[in-house]
């Protein structure tokens, strides 16, 4: 490890930052690790997102999955102080990996996402399942991504976008996500952005309606984003969910809390953590040669996830 990263957050998690994102359903955690873990990856990530270098990320995804072949990404995963930082807020006495994802938009885009939330992405039930937004360059609240303060205690389950659900007839019990005018039009609604710096990062609850602009800056805004599992976290598969590189809905077992090789202990309460030795390095599949130079694959992508970020 390098000697100037911290495992541990640079400060402790406060009593405030765990009651806002109790009441608001997202928190804005300031300077919590150094930025010594963003000079590692920001030069990579721009390697991958601008200059579509070839990682051996999956063709279909290659902006997911980094810390499977990318060294600067897994060290990240498994050495950082993300992972504790977030159970802390959730007050879960662990933190399990589920995937990793960048997004990233290039300078004056225009690429919005619509209002969504995540919850109904993963294959699971319970709460302790947040996106750890983690900006690699500055944001400004214009660029940042915005919530819906409180919106996580509506129980509303959205139909998703998934891949899989958009070859799926949405079912009666399952609403479209709402339209952005008419939530901006609702002066209930209070609208939450944050300036960021590298450092912060951003926990959003998976129930939280949330948002992206285009990119208005002169440069890339580029963000990684951790998934992790808290304590409630049981599998609930369901055919409209996200796939996951390497695990079928057959191998996660209805009720069951997610373990074993593919979603390793990132930090727990007791000081019990897995490390990467059983976690893989690479995928199941293989692919040609014409499919890992396509220099088009990234845009694919980022197509996919218009409405992910």
């Amino acid at each position: 490890m390098n000697s100037e990263t911290h495992p541990q957050p640079c400060r402790p998690i406060t009593e405030e930052e765990i009651q806002t994102y109790a009441t608001d359903g997202v928190v804005c955690l300031r300077q919590v690790f150094d930025k010594n873990w963003i000079d590692e990856l920001l030069p990579v990530a721009k390697r991958i997102t601008e200059h579509k270098e070839d990682f051996g990320l999956l063709p279909t995804y290659p902006g997911r999955y980094m810390s499977r072949t990318v060294p600067e990404f897994r060290r990240f995963v498994f050495e950082s102080p993300v992972a504790e930082a977030a159970a802390r807020v959730m007050q879960s006495k662990q933190a399990r990996f589920f995937f990793d994802e960048f997004f990233a938009k290039a300078p004056k885009s225009d690429e919005a996402t619509i209002w969504h939330t995540d919850r109904m992405g993963w294959p699971t039930v319970g709460k302790m399942v947040p996106s750890i937004w983690i900006p690699l360059t500055s944001i400004s609240k214009e660029n940042s991504l915005e919530c819906i303060q409180g919106s996580h205690d509506q129980d509303e389950r959205y139909w998703l976008f998934s891949p899989n659900a958009r070859q799926m007839i949405r079912p009666d019990d399952r609403v479209t996500h709402p339209d952005g005018d008419k939530l901006r039009a609702d002066p209930e609604n209070k609208f939450l952005q944050w300036d960021m710096e590298p450092g912060d990062i951003l926990l959003v609850h998976p129930w939280t309606l949330h948002y992206s602009h285009g990119n208005s800056a002169d440069d890339w805004r580029i963000a990684v984003s951790i998934r992790v599992f808290g304590d409630d976290i049981r599998w609930q598969p369901r055919p409209d969910c996200l796939n996951l590189a390497g695990v079928s809905f057959d191998e996660m077992i209805e009720g069951e809390a997610p373990s074993g090789d593919l979603f390793p202990l990132l930090w727990s309460e007791d000081g019990d953590r897995d490390g990467d030795a059983r976690f893989p390095r690479g995928f199941a599949t293989s692919w040609s040669k014409s499919r890992r130079s396509d220099i088009n694959e990234y845009d694919v992508f980022k197509k996919q996830l218009a409405a992910e970020d």
